[in-house]
């Protein structure tokens, strides 16, 4: 049984997992540089593995995974195209990837300190993306221009 500060950590954990993979797998298609798609790939690659470790825990604590929230997506892949509809350049799309990963250290970081009683295990998971997600921003950072 989770407690209520251990579901909103792993709640807000899969969130910013699920929102990374998606913004990559929403921009991917706009990349024309061969580099900044690798990169993105392989981060993508970690974001599910990520999501995969949190379903686990999910499934050790015998709870149902948090629903996709249709809204979420919708304004999630409705900014997407807004941001990219004129510009769509290399250094663009980075800089859309790192208020991304920026906005998901920042939304979890919130929810970890909100819920200073959460497992050990589940904030080192919360921490993990966060450290995945400052090292994404520095690698983004050399396609700025």
């Amino acid at each position: 049984m989770l407690t209520s500060a251990d579901r909103a950590v792993l709640e807000e954990s899969y969130r910013s997992a699920r929102r990374g993979r998606d913004a990559i797998n929403m921009i991917i298609a706009k990349v024309e540089d061969d580099e900044l798609a690798l990169d993105l790939n392989r981060q993508a690659c970690k974001y599910v593995s990520l999501e995969e470790k949190i379903q686990r825990e999910y499934q050790k604590a015998s709870e149902k995974l948090p629903e996709d929230s249709l809204i979420d997506r919708t304004m999630l892949w409705g900014g997407i195209q807004m941001n990219t509809l004129l510009n769509a350049s290399t250094g663009h799309l980075a800089q859309i990837m790192i208020q991304g990963n920026t906005r998901g250290i920042t939304d979890l970081m919130k929810t970890v300190k909100a819920n200073k009683g959460v497992q050990k295990e589940y904030y080192e998971m919360a921490q993990e993306i966060m450290d995945f997600q400052e090292k994404n921003i520095e690698k983004l950072k050399a396609y700025l221009r």
